[in-house]
């Protein structure tokens, strides 16, 4: 039987997880990365961005695809 892995987007790009659960850090550990001067946000459909910590657990199972994305640390959630 195939491993189940689940989808989510970094920056508009695909990537696909092999567990369920995943922490602000492993997101901003895939490569490229995303350093720690900027803010990691997610965005779930019909939701505004939230910001996630390190240390804060995100769960890939939740219904559509979780879209991460970074911000300079001096911007607001959804706006460039």
């Amino acid at each position: 039987m195939a491993k189940k892995s689940w989808e989510y987007m970094i920056e508009n790009v695909p990537h696909k997880s092999e567990v369920q659960i995943v922490t602000g850090a492993d997101v901003r550990a895939v490569p490229p990365g995303i350093p720690d001067t900027m803010d990691l946000y997610v965005k779930i459909r019909g939701n505004p961005g939230k910001l996630v910590k390190n240390d804060d657990k995100v769960d890939l199972d939740e219904p559509g695809i979780e879209k991460f994305y970074a911000q300079d640390a001096s911007s607001e959630a959804g706006h460039s």
